[in-house]
């Protein structure tokens, strides 16, 4: 009976831990459903042909498609690079963009893993 009466704080502690995690578990879901376009954004995947500082802009050859000119502003969100800076020609990038007549506006890039030896 001693050896229950230890444990029962333990179990008691993990049980609550669970419960103030509880609501932080909508906050990780992820804001851009993978890979789909809908009538708020559209999704590209494609390689960065060009990074163009001064506009803070870049150009994508899609993956299936043409090219698209992307602007880059302060609410656009990274995932495998922490800022624009970072990004480099030939790297293969997912996108989700709100489209514009001279291309669109980056909601969210995310640089796919380089794969090599």
């Amino acid at each position: 009976m001693k050896a229950l009466s230890r444990s029962k704080p333990t179990v008691v502690s993990f049980i609550l831990l669970g419960f103030c995690l509880l609501p932080a578990s909508p906050l990780a879901a992820r804001q851009y459903e993978e890979e789909v376009s809908s009538q708020e954004y559209l999704f590209a995947k494609g390689m960065i042909l060009t990074v163009l500082p001064e506009a803070r802009s870049i150009k994508i050859q899609q993956k299936k498609g043409g090219t698209i000119t992307l602007f880059i502003n302060p609410e656009t969100e990274f995932e495998g690079v922490t800022k624009y800076e970072e990004l480099q020609v030939k790297q293969v990038i997912k996108v989700w963009y709100s489209p514009e007549q001279s291309g669109g506006t980056a909601l969210k890039i995310v640089k796919l893993p380089d794969l090599g030896c």
